[in-house]
């Protein structure tokens, strides 16, 4: 008796499973074109907001060896600089801080701007996106003198690595069309 009592509970449980599993397989199939939709309004008026002057972006393919946190690398049609859209590690590597660095043909970063960071723990790794951390990147060639964040120091040193990472793409860009 209790051999079939609990194969039904084994059965129930896994019927619940598997509705639950095709109900959340059915929200994502519903939501993935609104979700990426919402992804590239965010990564849009980032680019936007890390290059501030320009007539929209042209979507470039680096050659040579690229860090592996960029996502994409874009430049300002006018010609006045790069937006590099960057993903780093941070506190959740499953979920990484999603940035986008303007970086000038001089070399220096127009802007940062965090497009999201909802891996990171709400009030403290958060702190990436405020502008007291991010205008200490503004015009900087190099982020040496660019402070972590206290108690925040996994979120904000993947940021600083990822900034790094967009330093070494435009090193690349210069090369290949003789900029500096």
């Amino acid at each position: 008796m209790k051999n079939k009592d609990s194969l039904k509970s084994i059965i129930v449980l896994v019927a619940i499973c598997i509705a639950i599993g095709a109900a959340m397989a059915g929200v994502n199939m519903l939501t993935k074109d609104t979700i990426a939709e919402v992804q590239a309004e965010k990564e849009a008026k980032a680019l936007n907001e890390v290059v501030a002057e320009n007539n929209g972006f042209e979507k470039l393919t680096v050659s040579g060896e690229i860090p592996e946190s960029v996502v994409a690398v874009y430049r300002d049609k006018d010609g006045e600089g790069f937006a590099i859209l960057l993903a780093a590690k941070g506190y959740d590597s499953s979920n990484p801080i999603s940035i986008a660095v303007g970086i000038k043909n001089d070399g220096t970063i127009e802007k940062c701007s965090v497009i999201s960071c909802t891996g990171e723990t709400s009030g403290i790794g958060t702190k990436v996106s405020t502008e007291s951390f991010l205008s200490q990147f503004d015009g900087k060639s190099d982020i040496e003198d660019v402070d972590t964040i206290s108690g925040a120091t996994i979120s904000s040193s993947a940021f600083r690595a990822a900034v790094n990472d967009a330093f070494s793409v435009f090193a690349l860009l210069s090369e290949s069309e003789g900029l500096k």
